[in-house]
């Protein structure tokens, strides 16, 4: 479902152009919320799954493509219809490699284990158990834009600039030169003409009435990875009432996962990769204590 602008013009006609001005002088976006193109999913599914009497491993992982004109409840970047097509492009949550990799495994100790089972090395080192879950992801696809587009004239639509180049190198630079001194780079080739490059740019502003040339999230940005680690311990009083103690270590290895750079050219840090992204930014810890009976 889209967001869709059934009073969105053609470019270089402003109001005048809009299709609901020229029959009733609506001038306003009016949008409907309506079924707006095709999604396909294209994608090879994997599993395995290996249990041991005391641990258990698995992993996932799918290599995939989805593409679409529009994610949902958004709304197209072009909205006069018969410009639909330029739409058209990898869905904004697509990611082509996904592997996700998880572990159980009790610590042979303890009653009814391998080892100590009785006495005070029971007692110490029976009832853990250890888990963790390692997640590897493809960055996610960004839209290349030009946010102020005054030669436009496309009532309901947006611009994006003109690719000068059909292949734009990735350099995969992190943070600004303020953020991180001379370590600093973009992210992809940011070279925009007239604005820091005269000559072979990647990229051109659109100056005339039209929407621009620069595709829908062709280009993607930083991976993602995560690894959350946990141990249990659990006391049992007797066959029915046991005391578990949990620690958690959410992004264990307190990596970083960057958010897509700024991709307005119009914008001071086009190019470049200022945030991070992910429900765990910076390892968390959590403890708790679970008693049943």
């Amino acid at each position: 479902m889209g967001f869709i602008n059934i009073n969105a013009g053609p470019p270089g006609t402003g109001t005048n152009g809009r299709p609901l001005f020229i029959k009733f002088g609506l001038q306003a976006d009016i949008n409907s919320i309506e079924p707006y193109g095709t999604t396909t999913y294209d994608g090879l599914q994997t599993m395995l799954t290996r249990r041991w009497a005391s641990s258990t491993f698995g992993m996932a992982y799918t290599w995939s493509k989805t593409i679409n004109y529009a994610d949902n409840d958004g709304g197209p970047r072009i909205q006069f219809l018969p410009a639909k097509e330029r739409n058209r492009g990898p869905a904004g949550y697509d990611r082509t490699h996904n592997l996700q990799m998880y572990g159980v495994y009790d610590l042979p100790f303890g009653k009814g284990q391998r080892m100590a089972r009785e006495g005070w090395t029971s007692a110490v080192f029976g009832g853990f158990q250890v888990s963790g879950v390692v997640s590897l992801m493809s960055g996610l696809p960004f839209y290349v834009i030009q946010g102020s587009a005054p030669n436009l004239l496309a009532g309901g639509s947006g611009q994006v600039p003109n690719q000068a180049n059909p292949t734009i190198r990735i350099t995969e630079g992190i943070g600004t030169a303020a953020q991180r001194g001379a370590s600093s780079g973009v992210w992809f080739d940011n070279t925009v003409l007239g604005v820091n490059c005269t000559s072979n740019c990647a990229w051109a502003p659109e100056t005339g009435a039209r929407f621009g040339t620069a595709g829908r999230n062709n280009l993607r940005g930083p991976g993602f990875f995560e690894t959350d680690l946990s141990i249990y311990r659990t006391f049992s009083f007797s066959e029915s009432v046991k005391l578990q103690f949990r620690a958690e270590a959410l992004n264990a290895t307190n990596h970083a996962n960057f958010a897509n750079p700024q991709a307005d050219i119009n914008n001071a840090t086009f190019g470049f990769v200022t945030g991070t992204t992910g429900p765990n930014q910076s390892r968390q810890w959590r403890f708790g204590l679970r008693f049943s009976f």
